[in-house]
């Protein structure tokens, strides 16, 4: 499969698991306030933790193992979604006692929101990615994406349908997980958990598995302390500004999970010439992406807030305006940690990677959130990623010696950094309306970034052709 190919429907999929926030946020925004979407948000990362723990580490080595044992494929994969159905039932099981338990809990929020543990116990869309077939993901998906899209518009009218919108988020989560295994069935057959065969997965998966959970603590965790130490409200405004720095960051972490099957099985064969081609392009299409996305941000922030989120969220671009460098860190540990440091089986690397700034994220979020509230979470989100990034950097240096970066990443930096100053003079004499203002400065930048790094000569397209349609 076409690697350009399958970033293609890969990011399409990426964009279509998000799609009910994106495209519904503007109107949603102004429908719920900030408490409301708030309360969904602080429930919503308490029921992540259990999501977590009902998948465990399948996704990155489940792509992994099918990628690297495509003539075995039925034994694999239901030795490890043996894993993760168990994972699955303990987690439901878990979360029911919670809520049964812990008074705070018993919220129809609460409630509704466990519906998403059946959806990703029910997430098999690691086979395909190891099978390198994302067509299938995309297609199947996109209808029921669109579907619950159209619901929400028609079904949410007021403050007192959160439930209803809540229940639709998670309904068509679910159905869109259960549409992905019929098109599995031509390579799974039929059910056979096979709980002998799973035990020699357990291992590797957990190793991957803790990596998560620190992952988690310095992803979610910030709005569950948010909730707790602060307000819903503060947990609300920074929702919606993590929502749409996200959106942005689909951009850049589609790659991986298309790269990560290619290395794992171009390392199989012992061709590493070929996996540092691998790893230039990847570091040379996220720095294209990353850093003009950084620059033009910071420009139409402030327009861009004003027409996409409703009034009551308007400080989230304050959040945005810090949280946006959240991408360089979160781009190059997409290419350290999931195509350099798991391809070559160094899980502690990864494990100690996530671990430590978890722990500090903790710390600081302690220290931070009771008297800066967002503004402290989005801080401590960048301090976070950047020792994550900084680590990676170190276990992979030895890697990154090979890969020639420096030349082509000045070169990106100077464009981007030259294309923010002209905006930023072009902005004190254009006053449009905001949506005009976002349009026009998008065009401009555009021209000159795509201007300059052709005079520059960063990339090659004949070689980058070359790589992108590598069978």
């Amino acid at each position: 499969m076409k690697i350009l190919k399958n970033y293609a429907y890969n990011l399409s999929y990426q964009l279509l698991v998000i799609i009910l926030p994106i495209i519904t946020t503007p109107y949603v925004t102004r429908v719920f306030s900030s408490t409301d979407l708030g309360t969904y948000g602080y429930f919503n990362s308490i029921v992540t933790y259990f999501i977590l723990l009902a998948t465990l580490g399948v996704a990155n080595y489940g792509t992994k193992e099918i990628s690297g044992h495509r003539k075995d494929i039925r034994k694999n994969f239901w030795g490890i979604y043996t894993l993760q159905f168990g994972a699955t039932i303990l987690s439901i099981c878990l979360y029911i006692l919670l809520c049964l338990s812990l008074s705070f809990m018993r919220n129809p929020v609460a409630y509704i929101l466990g519906l998403s543990l059946v959806s990703k116990g029910m997430d098999i869309s690691w086979l395909f990615q190891g099978l390198e077939d994302f067509r299938k993901i995309t297609v199947r998906n996109i209808t029921v994406k669109l579907v619950g899209v159209i619901s929400i518009f028609l079904f949410v009218k007021s403050a007192n349908d959160l439930y209803l919108y809540v229940f639709l988020l998670t309904i068509f989560e679910l159905l869109g997980q259960f549409s992905m295994w019929l098109p599995a069935r031509e390579f799974i057959g039929k059910p056979h958990f096979d709980w002998s065969y799973a035990k020699q997965h357990l291992k590797p998966v957990v190793l991957l598995f803790l990596p998560q959970i620190a992952i988690s603590l310095y992803v979610t965790l910030d709005r569950t302390m948010l909730g707790a130490l602060a307000s819903t409200k503060d947990v609300g405004i920074y929702d919606q500004a993590l929502k749409l720095v996200n959106i942005l960051l689909t951009l850049v972490t589609s790659l991986g999970s298309v790269m990560l099957p290619r290395v794992a099985n171009l390392l199989s064969t012992g061709d590493h010439k070929a996996v540092n081609k691998m790893h230039q392009m990847s570091f040379l299409i996220y720095n294209l992406v990353i850093f003009p996305i950084i620059a033009g941000m910071l420009i139409v922030n402030d327009d861009f807030v004003q027409f996409f989120l409703g009034q009551d969220f308007q400080d989230a671009k304050y959040a945005i305006a810090i949280m946006i460098f959240r991408m360089f860190f979160i781009g190059w540990t997409n290419i350290m940690g999931i195509q350099i440091l798991i391809p070559h089986n160094k899980n502690k690397e990864f494990m100690i990677s996530t671990t430590i700034p978890a722990i500090v994220s903790v710390g600081l979020n302690l220290l931070l959130l009771p008297k800066l509230g967002y503004i402290g979470a989005a801080i401590v989100s960048v301090l976070t990623e950047a020792l994550v990034w900084a680590i990676q950097l170190y276990f992979t240096r030895n890697y990154l010696k090979e890969v020639p970066l420096l030349a082509s990443t000045v070169k990106i930096i100077g464009a981007s950094a030259l294309m923010y100053g002209v905006l930023f003079v072009v902005k004190t004499t254009v006053n449009f309306t905001p949506v005009i203002n976002v349009m026009v400065f998008a065009t401009i930048g555009a021209i000159l970034y795509i201007f300059q790094i052709l005079f520059l000569k960063v990339i090659s397209p004949k070689e980058l052709k070359q790589q992108l349609l590598n069978k």
